[in-house]
């Protein structure tokens, strides 16, 4: 129950903040087979509440164990499908308890379920693959060691991130095909570390396909430029939101593709050209470039018609919004957790405080009060229109030469051989 409500709910927030979530192959995901999810890990925890929502299916999750301890976490944490895993540095006894952990994962598997693995074993915001750890495979063996006769599916799964610090920024995920861990079983069986290896290796590869990888982290400058070029040329209507759509991770991957068989002269002259555009034409209109279908007119018009209910809506949700953004600014240890703890706190202040105004609207104006959730479609469009005005910022930053920026961003793309 409090699973499915916080699925509802969260498919709200997560419109609120990103502009863009682009999906491909969902059509993979199995309904009624028992699935071991195995995907990368680049954003906190942003990747577990963004599969909870989109996937059609109930999840559960094998999380760090340390966080179950904290005060009053065990409860909600089982609520919303959530297993420990207990690390080295946890401490012996808490690694006796992972034993109880696998039990129930792997009872789970046994019932058809499916749980997700995050396999690179932590989370670091990079565009690539880092290794991944063998503790997926390990669990896929192990259930089928009990139950030979189970179907057993693993899922790769890959999100990538334009900017997984920026607010209103782009996301993609990108599920993959199906592979069958049963077809593992029989080398697991005759070499039992040669089957867990050989799996892991397959998984990787799998995996690596939906995620835009860099094999040297020393280019992620240059591939970020050309992105944020690209998307600069891109058109896409503001809603919906969440769509299917898979050209967007191959053009991106095509891209890091292509850098990864480029010598280093080539990169560099590669990156001061990408650069050189950005500075001419500013990284921030260019940022708030893409997505326009307007004309300056158009664009005018509409900040102006929807002014109103955009402020409305932004007042109404103003005290859980940047309550969680407080809370992330004091709380965020590390910057690849910021985004996750402001949305995950606006999340449950917007509930909180939800709940408290109805009561109190209720109490006042009688069934009138019901018109206090009118904020929360409002607060969607408080985001459109912000989209809205900071794309007014762009063209008239750009102004006379966004016809040059658009030549410059083409022929950079041709002399580089990149589709845009």
């Amino acid at each position: 129950m409090i699973y499915a409500f916080l699925k509802l709910w969260v498919k709200w927030v997560i419109r609120i903040f990103f502009r863009k979530i682009n999906i491909k192959g969902i059509e993979n995901v199995s309904r009624d087979k028992a699935l071991l999810i195995a995907s990368n890990h680049p954003n906190g925890f942003v990747e577990p509440i963004t599969m909870a929502c989109l996937f059609p299916r109930p999840l559960h999750f094998l999380v760090r164990g340390d966080v179950f301890e904290k005060p009053g976490a065990r409860y909600w944490m089982e609520k919303t499908n959530q297993i420990p895993i207990f690390r080295f540095k946890d401490g012996f006894e808490n690694l006796r308890k992972n034993n109880k952990s696998i039990e129930i994962s792997l009872k789970k598997l046994q019932e058809g379920e499916s749980i997700l693995i995050f396999v690179e074993g932590g989370t670091k915001a990079q565009k690539r693959l880092r290794p991944l750890q063998k503790g997926l495979s390990r669990i896929a063996f192990q259930v089928l060691e009990k139950d030979e006769s189970l179907k057993l599916d693993i899922l790769p799964v890959g999100l990538n991130y334009f900017d997984n610090r920026k607010f209103r920024s782009e996301s993609i995920l990108s599920v993959g095909e199906p592979m069958s861990a049963n077809t593992y079983y029989e080398k697991y069986k005759n070499d039992v570390n040669g089957g867990i290896r050989t799996l892991t290796t397959d998984i990787t590869a799998e995996i690596k396909k939906n995620v835009i990888h860099l094999d040297d982290l020393k280019d992620t400058d240059l591939l970020n430029n050309l992105l944020l070029l690209r998307k600069a040329m891109q058109n896409h209507s503001a809603i919906p939101i969440v769509k299917i759509e898979q050209l967007s991770l191959l053009a991106d991957k095509a891209i890091a593709d292509e850098i990864n068989v480029r010598n280093e002269e080539e990169k560099k002259d590669w990156l001061a050209k990408s650069k050189s555009i950005i500075d001419q034409y500013g990284y921030k209109s260019l940022v708030n470039r893409y997505h326009s279908r307007n004309s300056l007119f158009m664009n005018t018009l509409l900040i102006l018609v929807f002014a109103l209910p955009a402020f409305v809506g932004l007042m109404i949700n103003a005290i859980p919004f940047f309550g969680g953004r407080l809370i992330a600014n004091v709380t965020a240890k590390k910057s690849i957790f910021f985004m996750s703890i402001w949305l995950t706190g606006f999340t449950i202040f917007s509930i909180v405080f939800y709940i408290i105004a109805l009561i109190i609207c209720c109490v006042i104006v009688g069934w009138f009060g019901f018109l206090i959730l009118l904020g929360v479609p409002l607060f969607s469009m408080s985001m459109i229109w912000l989209d809205r005005w900071n794309e007014f910022q762009s063209q008239l930053s750009l102004g006379k030469k966004e016809h040059n920026a658009t030549v410059d961003i083409k022929d950079l793309f041709k002399e580089l051989n990149l589709k845009l």
